[in-house]
């Protein structure tokens, strides 16, 4: 008899039709997901994963085997997580983005729609035994505008904000402000200067359907 696929904590919606808890053969461990998630119809979640308390994401969401979410994620329509991909506390990525597997994301960094993040410079150009795929490691409080492509293996620094349809293809130190194809940096504006408002990342808004979240405050 095949053992429990799925974990669920309190609280938890999940509407149909949702597959959790989907397998691959030599699976350990069940999909584990922690009190008040929100999971919309046609989401795909793999064992082998854990996410935090009040996740939420929209609609047909991919999340494959080994992936690990802090509390407080979101993650809109038509994300994909590619397995092996971490988030952070408090992070929202938004519609049509692609995580590669080895993906790193920090606590309360947005991603903005369409964005395309890469793992592999040269795929299926190299004998297997030289393959080694690494996503790019993405600091706390990064902001990535929409339409961005992220080369892999690089690191973008906490509190960084890449513009808009740029594409990212070198490490970018902490506090930078890039844009460009390729990008290229400039010093980030007072303006923009102190991170991601944790207002805005937080809370679990529903965006969905009328809902309020009284478990977070600012003060």
């Amino acid at each position: 008899m095949e053992k429990n696929t799925v974990e669920l904590g309190a609280e938890c919606v999940v509407e149909e039709p949702a597959l959790l808890g989907r397998t691959y053969p030599n699976w350990r461990d069940p999909l584990r997901i922690g009190p008040h998630a929100i999971i919309r119809p046609y989401a795909v979640m793999y064992v082998d994963t854990t996410i935090g308390a009040r996740f939420q994401c929209g609609y047909f969401c991919i999340i494959r085997a080994d992936c690990w979410l802090a509390d407080r994620v979101t993650l809109m329509s038509r994300v994909t997580l590619e397995g092996r991909v971490q988030i952070g506390e408090g992070t929202k990525v938004m519609a049509h983005v692609y995580l590669p597997t080895k993906t790193i994301l920090g606590s309360r960094v947005f991603v903005g729609p369409g964005v395309t993040v890469l793992n592999d410079r040269y795929p299926f150009r190299r004998e297997r035994a030289q393959v080694v795929v690494q996503g790019p490691t993405i600091e706390d409080n990064v902001t990535i505008g929409g339409g961005c492509t992220i080369f892999p293996g690089i690191r973008i620094g906490e509190g960084s904000f890449i513009g808009g349809g740029s594409v990212v293809t070198k490490d970018v130190p902490r506090e930078t402000l890039a844009y460009g194809v390729p990008a290229r940096h400039y010093p980030l504006p007072d303006h923009l200067r102190g991170g991601n408002r944790p207002e805005f990342l937080y809370p679990q808004v529903d965006l969905w359907g009328a809902r309020v979240d009284p478990s977070w405050s600012p003060e």
